[in-house]
Formats: structure tokens, C-alpha cells, sequence
């Protein structure tokens, strides 16, 4: 009977432990879950405030490269506007300039050249009086062969050069206000002639206003005639005519 109680004791204790041992664990499964579901809440909390993060920061990067390329296209645009304002202002001068310097054509008189293939081409003008002949776009003496202005007929032969007109054969030079006679020729000086170089002349024709705008031919089927003495290499073309000039 003793031995039956001490077994019965022997059960209730170990009963006991068990019971004690499965609280014991169940609690501490208990603690140990509870424990780990605050750690990994907090780093995906920490994960997605990190991923918020880059992602704010790719936004304002690509903002701020974005406002930098609309900064830097805008100057651009400004400078390129301001570059063409400048060059349609400087086109604009330079056309007046050219169109007061250049005059219009009754500003010239010209000569026609195709028939006589000159190298070079000159006119030379005076007037009855001797006095003063100026140039019609600058007003200017023209050409000042003494010191007040006026023609020197004994020095100023072979007068003023004439400039191409383009890739054409036609010549021209200012209108030469107050001039009443004129000769155009090859350009040859008179000592040039005097040692025996050849040279080409149109006849002393009359010259007026009325000549302004007008080109002058000489009619080449009309032989030049050489001169005399030590003009003998010099040649005359005594016929020819003027006509409107139309560039």
C-alpha cells in the first residue's frame, strides 16, 4: 500500500513537470514570435522608406537636369535671336552704305568696250572755262590736277581710270559735274606714245548733263586713224554713238 503511494507521488510530480516544462514553452514560442515580427516589420518599414528615398532623389536629379537643358536651350535661343538681330542690322547698314556710295545709274557715265577690247580704260574731260569739275556723288574736285581744282590739261592726260561694270565689257566713272568735253581712250601717257607705245582714243566729243546714264560705242567698222609726229602710234576712232544705259 506504501509502495502504491510513493508511485502515485512519484506520477503526480512528473505530471507536474511536464505541465510546468509545456507552459514554460509555450510562453517562450510565444515571447520569441512576437519578438520577430516587430524586427521585420521595422526593416521593411526601413527598406521602403529607403526605396522612397532614392526614388525622391532620381525625381529631383532628373527635375533639376531637366530645368538645366530647358536653362541652357532658352540661352541658346537667345543667343542665336540676338545673333541674327545683329547680323539683319549689319546687312541693313551695309546695304544703305552701298546704296549711297553706289548711286543710281544717271550718278555714271559709261563706256562700251566690246568692240575694242582695251586692257584698260580711261576718261578724260574739260570744260571751256578751265574751272572747277567735280564728282556728282561726293562733290569732291574731280580730278584735282592743281592745287584749286581745276583741269591741267597738259598734265592730266590720260584723266581718270574707269571701273568694270561686273563680268561685263562695260566700264563706267562718276558723272564729272561741269565737264563740256570728253575723250575716252586706252590709257596710255603721252610719253608712253612719244616712245612709241600704241595707243587708242576716241575724238574730243561734246559732253553735257544729258550724257548722265548714257554709255558710249565706238563704231568699230569705221577704221582708227594713227596721228602725226610723235603721235603716230596714237589712234583715233572718230565715230561712234551715245545710247541709255540699262544695266
Amino acid at each position: 500500500m506504501v509502495k502504491f503511494r510513493k508511485i502515485g507521488l512519484v506520477l503526480c510530480a512528473s505530471a507536474l513537470i511536464l505541465s510546468f516544462a509545456g507552459c514554460s514553452g509555450s510562453n517562450n514560442g510565444s515571447s520569441s514570435g512576437s519578438s520577430s515580427t516587430p524586427a521585420s516589420s521595422a526593416a521593411s518599414s526601413k527598406t521602403e522608406s529607403s526605396t522612397a528615398g532614392e526614388s525622391s532623389a532620381a525625381s529631383t536629379t532628373e527635375s533639376s537636369a531637366a530645368e538645366s537643358t530647358a536653362a541652357e536651350s532658352s540661352s541658346a535661343e537667345s543667343t542665336a535671336a540676338e545673333s541674327t538681330a545683329e547680323e539683319s542690322a549689319a546687312a541693313e547698314s551695309s546695304a544703305e552704305a552701298s546704296s549711297a556710295s553706289e548711286g543710281d545709274v544717271k550718278d555714271y557715265v559709261y563706256f562700251d568696250n566690246s568692240g575694242t577690247k582695251w586692257e584698260n580704260v580711261y576718261a578724260y574731260w574739260w570744260n571751256d572755262d578751265y574751272h572747277l569739275i567735280t564728282n556728282k556723288l561726293t562733290g569732291d574736285p574731280y580730278p584735282a590736277n592743281k592745287e584749286d581744282g581745276t583741269q591741267d590739261l597738259g598734265t592730266s592726260w590720260p584723266g581718270v581710270q574707269m571701273e568694270k561694270v561686273g563680268d561685263t565689257d562695260i566700264y563706267r566713272c562718276v558723272m564729272p559735274v561741269e565737264a563740256s568735253m570728253i575723250i575716252f581712250n586706252s590709257g596710255v601717257s603721252d610719253e608712253e606714245i612719244q616712245a612709241g607705245t600704241i595707243g587708242y582714243q576716241t575724238a574730243d566729243m561734246a559732253f553735257s548733263d544729258a550724257n548722265a546714264g548714257q554709255v558710249y560705242t565706238i563704231d568699230t567698222s569705221v577704221e582708227a586713224k594713227a596721228g602725226r609726229g610723235v603721235e603716230k602710234t596714237k589712234y583715233k576712232y572718230n565715230e561712234g554713238a551715245w545710247s541709255d544705259y540699262t544695266a
